[in-house]
C-alpha cells in the first residue's frame, strides 16, 4: 500500500521514496521495496504526460482525474478477465 508522507513529516513505517509526477514532487510512502515504488511512480508519471500532452489545455488537476478514470477502467477490465479465468479453471 502506498501513502504520501504523513502532515507530521515523520515516517512511521515501510520505505520512502521522493518521486517526480507530472512535474512535482511527492515522497511516497509504502509497504513495498523503493524499486516497485519508484517503477509505479514512473508509470503514473509517463500515463499522466501522455494524456498532458494530448491535451493541452488540461489543468494538472485534469490531467489526473483522467489518469486515474484510465487506470480504473483497465482495473476493472483486468479483474474481469481475471474473473472469467477463474471461471473457466472451476469448469474444467
Amino acid at each position: 500500500m502506498l501513502t504520501e508522507q504523513g502532515p507530521d513529516g515523520l515516517d512511521q513505517e515501510g520505505v520512502r521514496v521522493s518521486a517526480v509526477i507530472l512535474g512535482e514532487e511527492y515522497v511516497i510512502r509504502g509497504d513495498t521495496e523503493a524499486e516497485q515504488i519508484e517503477s509505479l511512480a514512473k508509470e503514473v508519471d509517463l500515463r499522466m504526460k501522455a494524456i498532458a500532452e494530448a491535451n493541452p489545455r488540461l489543468s494538472s488537476q485534469q490531467v489526473a482525474v483522467l489518469s486515474a478514470l484510465n487506470l480504473m477502467g483497465e482495473l476493472v477490465v483486468s479483474k474481469r478477465r481475471y474473473s472469467d479465468l477463474l471461471d473457466l479453471l472451476e469448469q474444467v
